[in-house]
């Protein structure tokens, strides 16, 4: 299997997992005091037993902006229950012997820090998440792979969907000034060939350093006042004024595509990237049951320091239940 393909495609797959959908704590009983419920038992691996700390590192591992959002109940349960099945890999891996260096997380650190995540990151933490996708590369994902035969049939399969429409080429000019807009295409009339230069000194786009080129557009793609705009313009033409919720803009069409095939080479990435993902996705499933089998679960949702919704229903569940394939709570 080509590993490049399977680590790029695991970060969607567990992106995917994270947004189906923490945060402030919830209100403290008398008495109890913040430091306490950190410390408080919120879920049990065989005999390992995690807390609030362990969830909030992980939670800051992978999403740290998390906690500035407010009434988020609903995301940290299912933050949680992702949390609660990597704890369930983790276990069998450390069962298994994977052992993950210091080189290996001060490089991920390295790496955090250099997309601007948190520099205090807990290198315990780090060094588990690491295990768990190793254990994963190893034992779960190691003979997926999708061949070149696989990708054609595919194509050939959904030919429609690589039926490209009429596209464009298109730059933009946006500033929130009419008048000033005005002045600019007046004297854009006269000189077309400073769009570019006009569009990064004036244009508030984020694609103005760039010259205000937004990229290729299919017909059918933009809304509806700028398509039906853009889409009648020449090569070079100087568009009308059309105003939108953002701004004022001005557009000019560079270059034009016929409607056409997408040939396989140029959806080829594309194609596979989809499979492997889908092929991800279920593997990770059928090897997390196998393990729940396996490895006794316990969840103690009285303990979370938010209220736990139930991925169903939406209510509030904050009954020590077990995880779906765990062994029921002990009496008593």
């Amino acid at each position: 299997m080509n590993k490049k393909w399977v680590v790029l495609v695991m970060a969607a797959v567990f992106l995917g997992q994270c947004k189906k959908n923490p945060a402030d704590a919830r209100d403290q009983a008398p008495g109890e005091t913040a430091a306490a419920l950190e410390q408080k038992v919120i879920l049990t691996i065989g005999d390992v037993p995690r807390t609030n700390h362990d969830l909030k590192n992980f939670i800051r591992l992978q999403y740290n902006d998390i906690f500035e959002k407010k009434d988020n109940d609903k995301l940290l349960s299912r933050l949680f229950d992702v949390f609660s099945e990597q704890q369930v890999i983790l276990f069998k891996a450390q069962q298994e012997g994977v052992e993950v260096g210091d080189e290996e997380v001060d490089t991920f650190l390295a790496e955090a820090r250099s997309r601007g995540q948190a520099p205090d990151l807990d290198r315990e933490m780090v060094r588990n998440t690491l295990k768990v996708q190793k254990f994963l590369l190893a034992a779960a994902y190691r003979e997926i792979d999708v061949p070149d035969a696989e990708v054609a049939a595919y194509y050939e399969g959904h030919l429609d969907d690589y039926q490209k429409n009429e596209e464009i080429e298109l730059h933009q000019i946006m500033v929130d000034d009419r008048e000033k807009l005005l002045q600019i295409r007046s004297e854009l009339i006269r000189q077309p060939a400073r769009f570019e230069a006009i569009a990064r000194g004036e244009s508030i786009a984020p694609e103005a350093g760039k010259g205000g080129l937004m990229g290729f557009f299919e017909k059918g793609t933009l809304p509806q006042e700028m398509e039906e705009v853009v889409f009648s313009l020449k090569e070079n033409e100087i568009s009308p004024i059309v105003e939108s919720p953002y701004g004022f803009h001005l557009f000019k069409v560079t270059r034009r595509r016929r409607s056409r095939m997408q040939p396989l080479a140029s959806a080829r990435d594309e194609i596979k990237s989809k499979l492997l993902s889908a092929k991800l996705t279920a593997a990770y499933g059928e090897f997390l049951q196998e393990l729940k089998a396996e490895i006794p679960v316990r969840a103690h949702y009285e303990n979370l320091y938010f209220s736990y919704k139930n991925p169903e229903s939406g209510a509030n569940d904050n009954e020590n239940k077990n995880l779906p394939g765990s062994d029921p709570p002990a009496d008593g």
